[in-house]
């Protein structure tokens, strides 16, 4: 069994994404997003939605439609600081802790897309300076 069944796999995935997903559409992060990402089958949705089946072992869906990944290149043009990546965090936690996914992997998911938002961070939440 792979990680990505582990997780519940496309059962609990679509609709955690989802959720997410509306989460973000009324958060103060919004406005980063493209219009519409929190109706259902987004393109933003779909992406993410394949890279996370890619990323943990599922159906390979987000290579062969994409490319590689390069998460953080792809991410550059958005200024995403601390609080824009805590924000994500929360949407994803609150989505995570409402979802089907088995209790018992939630805090080792929780924690490597904790790691994930955080490389995504390109400002500081200091004007005038810099990200990691």
């Amino acid at each position: 069994m792979n990680t990505w069944d582990l997780l519940g796999g496309d059962a609990v995935m679509e609709p955690l994404l989802a959720d997410f997903y509306r989460r973000i559409a009324t958060s103060p992060i919004a406005p980063l997003f493209p219009p519409g990402v929190g109706e259902p089958g987004s393109e933003t949705f779909r992406k993410q939605f394949a890279f996370q089946s890619d990323f943990w072992g599922g159906p390979v869906r987000y290579a062969p439609w994409r490319g590689h990944p390069r998460m953080r290149m792809r991410h550059l043009p958005f200024a995403i600081d601390q609080a824009a990546a805590d924000t994500w965090m929360a949407c994803m936690t609150a989505s995570v802790e409402v979802s089907a996914m088995p209790v018992e992997v939630r805090a080792d998911y929780l924690l490597q897309i904790r790691n994930i938002a955080q490389a995504m961070i390109n400002r500081s939440d200091t004007p005038g300076g810099s990200a990691p």
